[in-house]
């Protein structure tokens, strides 16, 4: 904010933090957000609109239900309100919604800016294994609720989706960094799915529907 001649914004940032620190987050949480940000300070020199990202960074999974399909929309409204209350400038809250609703990983053109943010969201993909691992389990204790069959089938056809993609990151930069061990990840990911049995289910409530969010 201080870079951006804006005014400070400690109430956001602990609303912020209570919401990442949600017991229901295993994934999206915290640990992601301090990841993204890592992997935007290793490559900030490369980066168009560094300020604007990280600021899209903090906000993307500030809103986040499993069971809903407009977490990104709400995550880009709340920055929208609070960069509006900020009085920043128009083009850059227009700027932050836009690099939110692109973690919505749908085809489509990306701008430049998009392009460091899709991959920075989708970095965890190329971890080494336990890593990687540990990523999928997570995701699976925040959708518990689903009952294994139907997890099994939604999440192999998201993970086959990224698979069957010519390029899985769209900037040379991550690519080169994660494009091989993503192709190893999801490939192990998909074949436990359709083998072997990931946790023991825990009682939860009926599912109601299931996203296929990262």
């Amino acid at each position: 904010m201080e870079r951006l001649d804006l005014p400070p914004a400690q109430t956001t940032f602990e609303e912020l933090a209570r919401a990442y620190s949600a017991a229901s987050r295993h994934y999206h949480n915290a640990a992601h957000i301090a990841h993204c940000l890592a992997e935007l300070d290793a490559a900030a020199a490369q980066v168009p609109d560094a300020d604007a990202l990280e600021l899209a960074l903090w906000f993307h999974d500030a809103v986040y239900d499993p069971r809903s399909a407009s977490n990104e929309t709400g995550s880009a409204r709340w920055a929208a309100d609070f960069l509006a209350a900020s009085q920043a400038p128009r083009e850059l809250r227009a700027e932050v919604v836009a690099l939110i609703l692109a973690t919505r990983h749908q085809p489509g053109h990306l701008s430049p800016a998009q392009r460091w943010m899709v991959d920075i969201d989708l970095a965890i993909l190329g971890s080494d294994r336990p890593r990687f691992s540990v990523y999928e389990q997570a995701i699976r204790q925040e959708y518990i609720w689903v009952p294994d069959p139907i997890f099994r089938e939604k999440r192999v056809a998201l993970l086959r989706d990224f698979l069957d993609r010519p390029v899985l990151y769209v900037t040379d930069h991550f690519r080169a960094q994660y494009e091989a061990q993503a192709r190893l990840n999801l490939a192990w990911a998909i074949g436990e799915l359709e083998g072997f049995p990931m946790i023991d289910r825990r009682a939860a409530r009926p599912p109601t529907s299931a996203t296929q969010k990262v």
